[in-house]
């Protein structure tokens, strides 16, 4: 068995966002035993107009280390498709990823080092095949074929095609986060895809009791039913208006990033014209705790798209570290927590479900809920990969 030095993360967001949590950073923080090095994704020329900070800073090679993650920021990642210039500016960043890939690891680094990318860093393409990695690892988080976002775009769907079928073909190996995902591609392309879920940071859920209040919460009037995650298109918006009608008594807290254009613009209107109804907007993750202690019941609001079933949420691995109580959506993800989940059919049973969890939930079951997360940590995922690597390429970390 072969250990390798290193593993090169394709980023699907920049390392210090702290609006939105993803699967890599996670991960990448996770993975113990080797170097670990995170290349930050290109904003585009569109994603960086508005950012004149960025734009200062990008005409050059950054490098930066944080808790043991050494981040690289390639240049010109500001440079758009058309005239070739991000295909152009691709070459460059591989060319100078393979120079301080061999000044650490020496001339032959493709021995020694895994390349890991996944489904969202489509635009990464001409980067892994200009490096031409030994060592490949295709991580399948969404169902990118049916999420709108991809979906309703021609030329983006045309795009992640493309991006599949070179990945499929070229991966040692490939994951996906829920079995869903896994027979849909496995199907598609003709290969193994393995199983492994997503994981949470148990220990930052835990002790929720350890995090002070904070002062906007506690204007707001209890019992508080908290949603924390993007609001985009597998957000039930349908299902929240209704709750908030059933429920006026209740406090609906959303906190997350609202995808414009991806969810009804009434229903998100009527949404947040409720008087019960509050969004925070985007927190940073490490202080989502300090909201949730004052969670009444946690809400996993999802819809029966096809995209939003195959998914495995994060926040619903955050939930249950909580302890809290935990209402969803009928969702297969959901279904291996089916003990500590009120699981709802539709909008009417949602309410009698919140209902149920306020009343039913007791410190005997937030315990038992809480320990059971633990075999579902980031470090336990990452062991699995190293197990699937182990089986398929013949390394581990």
């Amino acid at each position: 068995m072969k250990k390798i030095q290193a593993v090169v993360f394709a980023g699907m967001n920049p390392w210090n966002m702290r609006e939105i949590h993803d699967t890599v950073r996670f991960l990448a923080a996770a993975v113990t035993g080797v170097d670990k090095l995170y290349i930050n994704p290109p904003r585009g020329f569109t994603g960086a107009l508005g950012d004149s900070r960025y734009l200062l800073t990008a005409a050059r090679w950054q490098t930066q280390v944080y808790g043991g993650v050494t981040v690289y920021t390639p240049a010109m990642g500001f440079a758009p498709v058309f005239l070739g210039l991000r295909k152009m500016a691709d070459g460059l960043a591989a060319k100078k990823l393979d120079k301080v890939l061999q000044n650490r690891y020496g001339p032959s680094w493709r021995e020694r080092v895994l390349f890991y990318i996944s489904s969202w860093s489509y635009t990464q393409t001409n980067l892994v095949k200009r490096l031409r990695p030994k060592y490949l690892l295709f991580h399948i988080l969404d169902d990118s074929f049916a999420f709108p976002l991809i979906s309703e775009h021609p030329r983006v769907l045309a795009e992640n095609k493309l991006f599949y079928k070179y990945m499929m073909a070229k991966s040692d190996a490939v994951i996906a986060v829920s079995p869903d995902l896994a027979r849909k591609y496995a199907a598609l392309y003709n290969r193994a895809v393995h199983v492994i879920k997503n994981g949470v940071n148990v220990e930052h859920f835990r002790r929720l009791e350890n995090h002070p209040p904070v002062p906007e919460m506690e204007k707001i009037p209890p019992p508080v039913l908290m949603y924390t995650g993007s609001i985009n298109s597998w957000v039930d918006l349908e299902l929240l208006n209704h709750l908030a009608e059933r429920k006026p008594g209740y406090s609906i807290v959303l906190i997350g990033h609202h995808y414009e254009g991806t969810t009804g613009a009434g229903q998100w209107r009527g949404l947040l014209d409720k008087a019960n109804v509050y969004w925070l907007k985007s927190r940073p993750y490490e202080l989502l705790p300090g909201y949730m202690r004052h969670a009444s019941a946690l809400l996993l609001p999802r819809t029966q798209a096809e995209h939003s079933r195959a998914s495995d949420p994060l926040k619903l691995y955050e939930y249950l570290s909580t302890g809290k109580p935990v209402v969803a959506t009928a969702l297969p993800s959901v279904e291996e927590f089916h003990e500590f989940v009120y699981v709802s059919k539709n909008q009417d049973d949602f309410a009698t479900a919140v209902d149920t969890a306020l009343q039913e939930h007791c410190p005997d079951r937030a315990r038992r809920q809480a320990a059971m997360m633990e075999k579902h940590s980031w470090q336990a995922r990452a062991r699995e990969i190293a197990s699937v690597l182990s089986t398929c390429c013949g390394i581990t970390f």
